[in-house]
């Protein structure tokens, strides 16, 4: 009777210990389906998206980017020669709008027309050495180049000097222009239009 009891009492913890055993496998087998098939089909189909918000830049870091992004630009109208040298043909350009605005509108003009049909009037190795305005006269020196490599001739050398005068007085504030060579006045550029004093400026040279 005694052994029966044991064996009873023995079967008991044996069951016990397999349905414990059952019941953790249950949960494990569970726990799996739940994390590694339920939850990545509820985050794919059903979650909404995580919208992340722009981050907001300070006013004045966003002013920064707008000034460096669009570069103010202003239109002028640059003087090149014609076919046969005889009239200045006006050239709409836009250019930045820098502090020293008539040094640029020189630069502008010694890399030449883009018009296939207008025609440069200053040697394209010519070097821009000092632009300033002194009242309403803009002082220009240019480098030797100018006289140099110049083609020569009277109608080539005033369409080189009226191209200067006539693109830089469409500055408002500039109602004259001294050229100067490496720094010195010169009684002209090859030996036809009188350089040596301020020129003022003349439309009748520009193309009807």
């Amino acid at each position: 009777m005694a052994k029966k009891k044991k064996s009873t009492k023995k079967r008991k913890k044996y069951n016990i210990f397999f349905r414990l055993l059952l019941i953790g496998l249950v949960f494990l087998l569970g726990y799996t389906f739940l994390t590694r098939i339920l939850l990545p089909v509820y985050h794919e189909y059903f979650k909404k998206p995580t919208v992340i918000e722009k981050e907001e830049l300070p006013q004045k870091e966003e002013e920064e980017m707008e000034i460096i992004k669009e570069e103010e630009m202003v239109e002028t109208k640059l003087y090149f020669s014609d076919i046969d040298a005889m009239y200045l043909v006006a050239e709409k350009r836009k250019i930045p709008e820098v502090s020293n605005l008539a040094k640029q509108i020189i630069i502008e003009l010694i890399k030449g027309p883009n018009n296939s049909n207008h025609y440069p009037t200053i040697p394209e190795d010519t070097k821009v050495n000092e632009v300033y305005i002194s009242d309403d006269i803009v002082y220009v020196d240019l480098s030797e180049n100018i006289v140099k490599n110049h083609s020569g001739g009277s109608s080539s050398e005033l369409m080189t000097v009226y191209s200067l005068v006539n693109s830089l007085t469409e500055i408002p504030s500039i109602k004259g222009v001294q050229i100067l060579i490496e720094g010195k006045q010169r009684e002209s550029l090859t030996g036809h239009i009188d350089i040596s004093m301020p020129l003022l400026r003349d439309e009748d040279w520009i193309n009807p």
